[in-house]
């Protein structure tokens, strides 16, 4: 595919990516396919294509049998066997191995948005994604959100001071509160003394930090009527550094397949929605500020 705006529009990200993808694949290939049967017929491209085409559009198994002249079994095959493939390259292979980079990288690309906070380390968020009302009943009761009235499920993500997703929990049921989510992932762990954590009100972990790691949330009004003009200003900081996950979350919500999961792949709920994160990062920068600084395009 040629078009470039047909190239943005299908898989999220120009040509050039979508090359590299391919030829990542050719190499780390033959895959054991999902249905036991190898798929013949159609390129390491057409099968990326139409994986990516799923994750973006959420077209319908039939619809892509349709457009690529094949079988729902065969969709329902390929689609399988690449989101475990790019899932164990893009996910477990690069943002699991690398990490959350240290502070002495992330100062190396720090946006003015975090000069009031050079220690930050990451900026941390909760997303919500809809899943269907679970048939036991004790799955429903987990998985009801009251902040979104629906059955979700969710996850905490994490990006860097340059605003590039460098964490991804699993998903877990709707009900489960942030701080919660926090405890049980790990994602602590794995900073070391001297950082900082930005993130919401949601997020009140204090009692959960690493020695030496500290966490700037909004403060509380608690009685008060209105915060003093101190506190409205660090409001308005952490607001305007935070501001870069809320966006990034909105750039891995953009892949439709998040705004219902098939029945037929929720088995890969969690896969799935690591797998668009990760492909979130082969997108342009979020920040003109980053992409002015290495001169890349948007």
């Amino acid at each position: 595919m040629q078009d470039p705006d047909k190239m943005l529009l299908y898989t999220s990200f120009p040509t050039e990516v979508f090359n590299v993808l391919v030829n990542v694949l050719e190499r780390m290939g033959p895959f054991n396919y999902f249905s036991g049967w190898t798929v013949q017929g159609f390129s390491t491209s057409d099968q990326l294509l139409m994986t990516l085409m799923k994750l973006r559009l959420n077209l319908r198994d039939l619809d892509l049998a349709e457009r690529f002249n094949t079988s729902k079994s065969t969709v329902s095959n390929i689609f399988n066997t690449y989101v475990a493939a790019l899932h164990e390259i893009l996910f477990e292979g690069v943002m699991k191995t690398v990490g959350i980079p240290s502070q002495l990288k992330c100062k190396g690309s720090m946006p003015k948005s975090f000069e009031e906070f050079s220690s930050a380390r990451i900026a941390m968020d909760a997303t919500e994604i809809t899943q269907d009302v679970p048939s036991d009943m004790n799955s429903q009761s987990l998985s009801y959100s009251n902040y979104k009235s629906r059955h979700t499920a969710k996850a905490v993500t994490c990006v860097a001071p340059n605003g590039a997703l460098v964490y991804c929990s699993e998903l877990y049921p709707g009900s489960t509160s942030d701080a919660a989510i926090v405890d049980h992932c790990g994602v602590l762990d794995m900073l070391k003394p001297g950082d900082m954590i930005l993130a919401d009100k949601g997020f009140n972990i204090f009692d959960k930090l690493p020695s030496g790691v500290t966490l700037n949330i909004p403060p509380f009004l608690s009685s008060k009527s209105h915060f003093t003009k101190e506190e409205a200003q660090l409001c308005y900081k952490i607001g305007r550094s935070r501001i870069h996950v809320e966006r990034a979350n909105e750039r891995i919500k953009n892949f439709c397949i998040l705004d219902h999961i098939p029945s037929q792949y929720r088995h890969l709920s969690t896969k799935i929605f690591q797998l668009c994160v990760a492909l979130v990062n082969l997108q342009s920068p979020l920040l003109k500020e980053i992409a002015d600084k290495y001169e890349i395009p948007n």
